[in-house]
């Protein structure tokens, strides 16, 4: 992306790319710690009816696909939230498995998602402005990466054995 900004080349699209995978990838991901077929059932649904209604959009307009694409951010987030949400639910009963990724995931998407519907609004405003909110989200970004890595350390690193 960055070599594709230094050409002047648009490179939006790999954004586009990125959040769907990531949607593809973290519904699957919840999919697999769903023991309910109901909630299995209702993930892959919800997969395919998103990238039916993204495939829709980009077949009426091509040109969504090399923009900013607020409708898809939302959509993937909100998406990816609502089995992030659900995985919360079943821990109420179940042990506590992928707690603090599961946390970063709802803090993370909820937070970008306000950012870039934000940042979005404040496209006629002063470079400074503008930058603030890609500059939280990089902040953002960080903190949620540093809550993944506690959660592998927690949850795979291997123990340490006491030694008599």
């Amino acid at each position: 992306m960055e070599v594709m900004y230094h050409y002047r080349m648009n490179n939006l699209f790999l954004v586009n790319i990125f959040i769907i995978g990531q949607m593809i990838i973290l519904g699957l991901f919840y999919d697999s710690l769903f023991s309910l077929k109901s909630q299995k059932k209702f993930v892959k649904i919800s997969l395919l009816v998103a990238l039916l209604i993204l495939g829709i959009q980009f077949v009426m307009d091509w040109n969504q696909f090399l923009r900013f694409n607020l409708f898809e951010i939302t959509l993937t987030s909100v998406l990816v939230v609502i089995f992030a949400l659900i995985h919360f639910y079943n821990m109420l009963t179940e042990t506590r498995k992928y707690y603090y990724f599961n946390i970063g995931v709802v803090f993370y998407l909820l937070t970008s998602t306000v950012l870039f519907l934000i940042g979005n609004l404040t496209h006629n405003l002063s470079k400074e402005f503008k930058f603030l909110s890609w500059e939280l989200n990089a902040v953002l970004l960080i903190f949620y990466y540093s809550i993944i890595l506690y959660e592998w350390k927690f949850s795979f690193a291997p123990k340490k054995r006491k030694i008599n």
